[in-house]
């Protein structure tokens, strides 16, 4: 088994060395919880001051002391009601056909006929028992008319038990004649024109109209003239009107035109009653809505209420924080931090409930947490402002926990996580700002669906919407101006901070380039070497990559002193192994005194003090070996070994093995891809054998992760060229 398979086998069967974290010390937790109450208190502070409204003694037909202005924008609905009263009015009434009439009068009418045939069978039983008395032998010869069978006073009798009332007895004589064959025609007639007209319906407005024309019908028809006006009868008794006012269309028509009104609302600021001016119902209604009349106080038991609340947002953040970020609640240094970030959004949060309800400073707080504490405490600080700013979006009264609030909570949650997304995996603060104008965008594209969905009229969304993006823009602005600030007082290193420091238009940079050539280029092939291993295995790679430009930076002291600056001679020719030990030696301690001068942050710090170790300076001391065996003095092995601390980061132990594996490759004439691999495999292996990496997070998986990606970034870095031939050969 070679080599390369002891290591993978190593990796395979080897678990993550864990070191052993210190415990969390009481007063760290107790300092947590110090900076949780505290914040919870300003919080219920900031909340329940804002909700409270001043409130004034007022009632309906008394005398205001004073004006009073609207807090927020509120609706007037007295007037808004009026027009949509005036708009219900204007709603021409919605008509139908009511069917069930139509059959009813269709049926009345063909019961008309029915009694019809009635009355001329009773006139006709009359007429052959009357005949059958005078001469029973020949009842067919009876030539009597009707009026000498059925005298006038019995034919009014009879004529009156008809549904039409019938009082002309000429008319009722000529029933009494007309054929059945005629009253079958009339019948048809009748009942067919009166069933179309009916079943499409009849109006009020119509009816006369309608009527005339049937009539006008029924005169060209071939029936008699006592017929023709027997069916007229019939139609004056029966066409009634079956067009009906629908009130339930009537009514659905009425509120949506009463729905389209758009509501008249009164500006935030705008008087509402003048001083000395009596007080009106409408005027006592919407101050009651507003939450502004001393005891008729909409929220009672809002104090106690909001602590409740409150207090379970900030638990929730608390158990959080202890349960599953355990190292920012246990570092005074991460909840003094946290403590000013929740602090100073809660006082910008009444700032901004003074401008407008609607108006948060959460992405503020967000954003400076990712970047300055971690991304999942963000996660929970960005529920907790939500959840908390939610009870003031909607404003105080009625609205407490309306749908602006739903709305405002939706949009800050959202918002936020859009503001970490981008602002954690910014490098420029320049994309700092846009990641919180990006995070205004998604918060005004939130409250845009909102009032759609919650049916609010175009000019609130608009304004609302506008709001999200403008106070995003500002709050992303105010934070990364600073951001500086925070970076130096607490000595954060951010991402931006990072990436400004790799730029190698940093004064130190360029001050190296120019006076130390040869370390400028180690540095930056260094660098390259150290960010490749750091994404490798998923450390912080543009630390990695900062650290390492800087880990040569006390070189400048004596630049001559060092082999890449030297240019032929070379001064430690003239020196004690000891003393040119302790030259090379120094430049660790010349390089902390830069980095201070500077103002390099301490991550950036512990990297250049750690890069060595106490690694052996081997050429000089095996030198002094040799010339121990000369002179017989004894070699003291701690004048050669370097006195920093051990790698205590993966990206210390990087820096280290690449600032090693660089120099030594470098050593080597034309190099071959074995040979390169061969040489960083000795290198890191010496680092392992001499206890250099044993107190750092590397595992041994990790530690072949970077072997690799070392040799890719080699195999880069030290590609062949074209030999061009010589002048000569040209000519």
């Amino acid at each position: 088994m070679n080599e390369d398979e002891k290591i993978v086998s190593e990796t395979q069967n080897s678990t993550p060395s864990k070191r052993k974290k210190p415990p969390v010390k009481p007063k760290s937790r107790i300092y947590g919880v110090i900076v949780l109450a505290v914040s919870f208190a300003l919080a219920c502070l900031v909340t329940i001051t804002s909700l409270t409204p001043k409130r004034y003694e007022i009632s309906v037909g008394s005398a205001s002391q004073e004006a009073i202005t609207a807090p927020r924008m509120v609706e007037d609905k007295a007037n808004t009601e009026a027009l949509r009263q005036a708009a219900r009015n204007n709603v021409s009434a919605v008509y139908a056909v009511d069917v069930k009439l139509a059959d009813t009068l269709i049926s009345n009418a063909q019961s008309f006929f029915s009694a019809l045939n009635s009355f001329r069978n009773a006139a006709n039983t009359t007429r052959a028992a009357t005949f059958t008395a005078i001469d029973p032998e020949n009842p067919t010869a009876d030539t009597r008319t009707w009026q000498e069978v059925i005298p006038t006073v019995d034919l009014l009798a009879m004529l009156v038990k008809l549904p039409v009332s019938i009082s002309d007895t000429s008319l009722g004589y000529a029933l009494l004649e007309a054929k059945d064959a005629e009253i079958a025609q009339l019948k048809d007639l009748v009942i067919t024109t009166l069933s179309e007209n009916l079943r499409a319906g009849v109006s009020e407005a119509n009816q006369v109209k309608t009527l005339a024309a049937i009539n006008r019908e029924l005169k060209i028809s071939s029936l008699s003239v006592w017929l023709k006006a027997m069916g007229e009868m019939v139609y004056d008794a029966y066409l009634l009107p079956t067009n009906v006012v629908n009130s339930i269309e009537t009514t659905r028509a009425q509120e949506k035109a009463a729905d389209a009104v758009e509501p008249i609302y009164i500006a935030r600021g705008a008087t509402i009653v003048e001083a000395g001016q009596i007080v009106s119902q409408e005027q006592y209604d919407m101050l009651l809505s507003l939450d502004l009349v001393k005891g008729a106080e909409a929220a009672s038991k809002l104090t106690p209420g909001t602590i409740a609340y409150l207090l379970c947002v900030f638990g929730m953040l608390g158990l959080y924080l202890i349960v599953f970020e355990k190292d920012t609640f246990s570092s005074n240094k991460q909840m003094t931090i946290l403590a000013l970030i929740l602090w100073l959004t809660l006082t910008l949060e009444w700032v901004c409930y003074i401008i407008d309800p609607r108006v948060t400073p959460a992405i503020f707080g967000v954003l400076l947490t990712t970047l300055l504490v971690s991304r999942k405490t963000a996660e929970m600080v960005n529920i907790a402002f939500a959840l908390s700013f939610a009870l003031l979006a909607g404003g105080s009264g009625a609205t407490l926990f309306g749908s602006d609030s739903i709305l405002a909570m939706a949009a800050m949650l959202i918002s936020g996580q859009m503001v970490m997304l981008v602002a954690e995996r910014s490098r420029k603060r320049g994309t700092l700002i846009a990641a919180g104008s990006l995070g205004g965008v998604v918060g005004a594209a939130v409250v845009v669906a909102g009032g759609l969905i919650l049916d609010y009229n175009w000019n609130s969304i608009f304004i609302y919407a506008g709001l999200q993006m403008a106070s995003a823009l500002i709050l992303s602005v105010f934070c990364v101006g600073m951001l500086s600030l925070w970076e130096n007082l607490f000595d954060i290193v951010t991402p931006a901070r990072l990436h400004e420091l790799a730029n190698t238009n940093h004064p130190l940079l360029k001050k190296m380039m120019i006076a130390a050539p040869g370390t400028y280029h180690h540095s930056m092939m260094v660098a390259s070497l150290a960010e490749g291993a750091a994404e490798a295995i998923g450390a912080n790679a543009l630390l990695a990559r900062t650290g390492a430009m800087y880990h040569d930076v006390g070189k400048l002291r004596r630049p001559q002193y060092f082999k890449e600056n030297q240019n032929g001679q070379n001064i430690h020719d003239t020196l004690q192994p000891e003393e040119s030990a302790g030259f090379i030696i120094s430049h660790q301690k010349d390089a902390m005194s830069y980095l201070s001068r500077y103002r390099m942050p301490s991550e950036v710090k512990k990297i250049v003090s750690e890069h060595h170790g106490t690694t052996l300076v081997s050429y000089f001391y095996y030198q002094a070996k040799q010339q121990q065996t000369q002179d017989g003095e004894p070699v003291i092995e701690r004048l050669f070994r370097y006195q920093g601390t051990l790698p205590s980061t993966k990206e210390s132990a990087i820096v280290m093995l690449a600032d090693s594996c660089e120099a030594a490759v470098r050593s080597l004439s034309e190099p071959t891809r074995e040979e390169v691999a061969d040489m960083v495999r000795k290198i890191v292996q010496g680092k392992m054998d001499d206890g250099q990496l044993k107190m750092c997070p590397l595992t041994l998986g990790e530690i072949y992760g970077v072997e690799r990606s070392f040799l890719v970034t080699f195999t880069g870095l030290m590609h062949e060229r074209i030999r061009y031939p010589a002048l000569e050969a040209m000519s």
